[in-house]
C-alpha cells in the first residue's frame, strides 16, 4: 500500500478516532485514579494483536535507580504534601506514613510492542493518562467529562492534555496494522500514569528497560515540533511570627506582635530581584530574545484569626528554566540565597530565618534541531501540508526529560491539541487537529 492510500485510510479513520477520543475523556483519570482509563486502553490495544503488558511502577526502584529525579507519587486530592529541602527520598516517604496513599496500587502503566521484521529503527509513542482536578467546577461552561463538541472544539478533562494525543498514536498504528504494513524496526507503545506532578510513569518505563532509537511524546503542540523541555522547581519558603493579639501588638514603643505576613514582601521582593538578575545574565545561543528564567508565586497562606498576628505564612511557588540557567540544584541554590539575601534587611528575618523547602523538581533538556527524528517528522509533515511544521523550544516541563537524560534517547514532543488551553476549565481540543497528527505519526 502505498503512501496516497495510507493517507486517505487514516481520513477514512477520522471519524472513527473522534469517538475514540469522546470515549476516553468520559473516563475520569484525575491522577491517581487512572486504573479505569488504562484498562480501556490496554483493551483497544489487545484487539490491535499486540503484545500487551500492565504493570504498577515500583516505587522503590525508581529512588533506588533514579535517585537525582525520582519524585513521591502523587495523587490529585493529596498532592504537594511532602516537602523536602535537599532531594526527596524513599526513607522519607515511609517516614511519612502516606506510603498507602502515595504509591501506584491499581494505577498501572500499559506497554505496547508492534514488533519489527528486523533491521529498522525502533520508535516509543509515550502518552500520559492521568488528569488534573476538574476544580473549579463551578467555572466550567461544559461537563468535564462530556467530550462535548461545539463550533469545532471537543471540550473535556484531559482531551488536550493528552487524550487526544494518545488517541493520535493509537488510530496511527490501527491505520497501519489494518493495511497490512509490516515495519523493519519495533513500535513500543506507552501510556504511563503520574505525569502530573511527579513524572514517575515514564521514569517507571526507563527503570523496566525499554528503549528505542527514538521516541515521540504525543503532548499537545498544535502539531509543531518541540525542541527541549524546561526545568522545574516547587518551592515554598515558611516565615515565622511571633503570635499576638491586636491590643498586645505594642507594648509601649516595643513591638511584640510580629505578623508573619508583614514580612513576606521582602522575600517576595528578592525572588523577583533574582528572577530579574538571571534573565539579565542567561541567554540561549538560539533563543536570545526569550527570557530562560520563569518564577510564579502561586500561592500563600498564613494567620488564623484577623485580630491576631500571625505566627506563620507561607509561600509558594513555581520556576522554570532552560537549561542554560543551570542545573535543578542550582536553581534550588538562587532560591535559597534570594530568601537569605532578602532576610538580611529585617532584624525579625536574621532572628528568625525562613525555612526555605521544595515540593518537585524536574531536569531540562534538549534535543538539536537535526536530530534524526526532527528530521523524520518535519519531512513526514512537509509531503502532508506542503511546508515545515513550525519548531518551537518547550517552556514547560514534560516527561522528554526522563527519556533524554535518564535513557539517552532522542526524544522530541509533537501532538494535537493546544497547550495553552490545558488545565483550566473548559479544556478544548480543535476537532480538526486530530487527523494531521494521526497521518504525521503514522
Amino acid at each position: 500500500m502505498n503512501t496516497e492510500e495510507l493517507l486517505l485510510r487514516a481520513e477514512e479513520k477520522n471519524v472513527k478516532a473522534l469517538q475514540l477520543l469522546a470515549d476516553l475523556v468520559r473516563i475520569p483519570s484525575l491522577t491517581g485514579e487512572e486504573f479505569n482509563a488504562q484498562r480501556f486502553v490496554a483493551d483497544h490495544l489487545q484487539k490491535l494483536g499486540l503484545e500487551v503488558s500492565s504493570w504498577e511502577p515500583d516505587v522503590k526502584e525508581l529512588f533506588d535507580k533514579f535517585p537525582h529525579v525520582a519524585q513521591y507519587p502523587s495523587h490529585w486530592q493529596h498532592d504537594l504534601i511532602l516537602p523536602y529541602r535537599i532531594l526527596p527520598t524513599y526513607e522519607d516517604l515511609i517516614a511519612s506514613g502516606k506510603i498507602d496513599i502515595l504509591n501506584y496500587a491499581r494505577r498501572p502503566n500499559v506497554t505496547a510492542i508492534w514488533k519489527g521484521f528486523g533491521g529498522g529503527r525502533s520508535l516509543i509513542l509515550n502518552g500520559h493518562i492521568d488528569t488534573v482536578t476538574i476544580e473549579p467546577l463551578d467555572e466550567w461552561t461544559h461537563d468535564p467529562y462530556g467530550a462535548e463538541i461545539e463550533d469545532g472544539r471537543m471540550y473535556g478533562r484531559g482531551v488536550s492534555d493528552m487524550k487526544s494525543g494518545i488517541v493520535a498514536a493509537l488510530m496511527a498504528m490501527e491505520c497501519l496494522i489494518e493495511a497490512g504494513v509490516r515495519l523493519r524496526g519495533d513500535v513500543i507503545f506507552e501510556s504511563v500514569v503520574n505525569e502530573e506532578h511527579s513524572g514517575n510513569g515514564t521514569l517507571a518505563c526507563v527503570a523496566r528497560g525499554i528503549t528505542a532509537d527514538a521516541a515521540i511524546i504525543t503532548e499537545p503542540t498544535k502539531n509543531h515540533i518541540r525542541l527541549g523541555s524546561a526545568g522545574s522547581v516547587c518551592w515554598g519558603v515558611k516565615i515565622a511570627g511571633r503570635s499576638r493579639p491586636t491590643g498586645a501588638r505594642w507594648s509601649g514603643r516595643e513591638q511584640n506582635g510580629i505578623s508573619a505576613i508583614e514580612k513576606i514582601p521582602r522575600i517576595i521582593d528578592s525572588l523577583l530581584a533574582m528572577e530579574q538578575k538571571i534573565n539579565r545574565n542567561c541567554r540561549h545561543p538560539h533563543l536570545p530574545e526569550q527570557n530562560p528564567f520563569s518564577l510564579v508565586m502561586g500561592r500563600v497562606r498564613g494567620g488564623h484569626y484577623d485580630g491576631v498576628t500571625a505566627s506563620e505564612c507561607i509561600l509558594n511557588g513555581t520556576a522554570y528554566f532552560g537549561s542554560e540557567v543551570g542545573s535543578v540544584q542550582e536553581v534550588m541554590a538562587h532560591i535559597r540565597t534570594a530568601v537569605s539575601e532578602g532576610s538580611k534587611t529585617d532584624p525579625w528575618l536574621m532572628e528568625m530565618p525562613p525555612d526555605v523547602f521544595f515540593l518537585h523538581h524536574d531536569d531540562p533538556c534538549d534535543i538539536e534541531e537535526d536530530a534524526s527524528i526532527i528530521q523524520v517528522l518535519s519531512d513526514a509533515a512537509e509531503k502532508i501540508l506542503g511546508h515545515k511544521p513550525p519548531r518551537y523550544r518547550g517552556t514547560a516541563a514534560c516527561d522528554m526529560r526522563h527519556l533524554i537524560n535518564q535513557a539517552g534517547i532522542p526524544t522530541t514532543v509533537f501532538g494535537p491539541g493546544w497547550g495553552d488551553q490545558i488545565h483550566k476549565p473548559d479544556e478544548f481540543m480543535p476537532i480538526d487537529s486530530m487527523l494531521p497528527a494521526i497521518k504525521w505519526c503514522r
